[in-house]
């Protein structure tokens, strides 16, 4: 994204009747409730009303957003994850200010951010970072991981990046006003200067625009000029690795990344970030727990090949097959009574699932051992069952 836009005025001329119908009708009619128990169906059988109310709201600085309804999901270790989700009228205003906005950020994000844009994935980053790899024989790997990322986003500090590009005062308030609705919890509403809640529509293009002024331009505009080698920068959301062909460059940037993204009120979690050589092995058997790296579900590591002497290969990580196994537990668990063919059919649609992301050359084992790991659950009561997953939550990983 360039650094010097024109500010662009007048935005809310486009919340009109039809970019409210189009984002209303672009809302998931599964989406759950918010605080006010109002369901998608039910909202959309009266849009044309709604639409109605919204953009007089708007225009008379009337609008007040609803708190949002936390909801507590557990992490990979074990630690809740709060997700905030707002009422579904909230949802549709945020998901016609966000279209807006998506249209004059969208050009201008660098390539190598693929988190929560159109037409981009978590499997094209995969296959960016292993074709970056592959060509330059491995590299320098620099592992950072943010602590709590959507929770910590300093609003002021947000809104500063925002108002760089957009200049109406509405959208702003509007934005301004999602931050600061706050959050049901035990009757209470608990509000905060910090954190874009997860389950806002808007967030993760809010998340989006700030990563890409705190780290994006930082990177390509003001280190990678400065490099000896190559380099590359492969991003989902707050989710990223660098890349490096030269251990120095590496360095050098490790040392400079920790302040810079501080000073945007962002936490590196140094326990779980770190320096990994990932180069092509030279003779003896490299050892796997220190020369791998994990990224967006998969493992990068260096596998024996008869021909070459070693080939760079992606597999299910570890974390993603216990993520698999718990879910799959948790699904028969909430459904005890099922009966045996509504049972395999589920357990079918988990493993379509699986497979629609972790389909990838090379991985054909660990598919082979999702698939034995669902289907066992068949044949097996649930305490040999349980057994089977903690097992299986080892095999295969690194």
């Amino acid at each position: 994204m360039s650094l010097h836009r024109e500010r662009l005025f007048n935005l809310a001329q486009y919340l009109s009747p039809s970019m409210l119908y189009v984002a209303g009708m672009g809302l998931r009619r599964r989406a759950a409730r918010g605080v006010d128990g109002v369901t998608p169906r039910k909202y959309l059988r009266h849009l044309a009303s709604n639409i109605t109310k919204l953009i007089q709201e708007v225009k008379h600085k009337s609008y007040q957003p609803k708190p949002s309804r936390q909801v507590l999901f557990d992490k990979d270790d074990g630690s809740p994850r709060p997700i905030s989700l707002p009422t579904i009228r909230d949802k549709h205003l945020q998901r016609a200010v966000m279209m807006i906005l998506e249209a004059i950020y969208e050009p201008h994000f660098y390539t190598h951010s693929y988190g929560f844009r159109p037409h981009r994935s978590g499997r094209m980053a995969v296959k960016v970072l292993m074709d970056w790899l592959s060509q330059h024989n491995g590299g320098w790997i620099l592992e950072i991981d943010l602590s709590k990322f959507f929770d910590t986003i300093p609003h002021d500090q947000l809104l500063e990046v925002i108002s760089q590009r957009i200049g109406d005062k509405v959208i702003l308030h509007l934005i301004l006003s999602w931050l600061k609705a706050g959050i049901l919890v035990d009757g209470q509403v608990r509000t905060s200067d910090i954190g874009a809640p997860q389950g806002g529509v808007i967030s993760p293009l809010c998340a989006n625009v700030y990563m890409d002024m705190a780290l994006d331009q930082w990177f390509v505009r003001e280190l990678q000029p400065k490099l000896k080698g190559e380099s590359l920068l492969v991003r989902y959301a707050d989710d990223f690795v660098l890349a490096f062909n030269d251990q120095d460059d590496m360095e050098s940037v490790e040392k400079a990344i920790k302040p810079r993204l501080e000073h945007y009120g962002l936490t590196v979690n140094t326990e779980k970030s770190r320096t990994v050589d990932l180069r092509a092995p030279e003779g003896d058997i490299p050892n796997l727990l220190d020369t791998h790296i994990d990224f967006l579900g998969f493992t990068y590591y260096w596998k024996p090949c008869p021909y070459s002497g070693w080939k760079l290969a992606v597999k299910t990580s570890g974390k993603s097959i216990k993520r698999f196994t718990n879910r799959l537990v948790a699904m028969v668990n909430d459904n005890g009574d099922i009966a045996s063919d509504e049972l395999e059919v589920a357990i079918q649609s988990m493993v379509k699932g699986h497979k629609g992301y972790f389909d990838v050359e090379g991985n054909e084992d660990m598919l082979d051992h999702i698939e034995q790991i669902a289907f066992s659950y068949l044949d097996l009561h649930h305490g040999s069952f349980n057994v089977e997953m903690n097992e299986a939550t080892t095999l295969g990983c690194i």
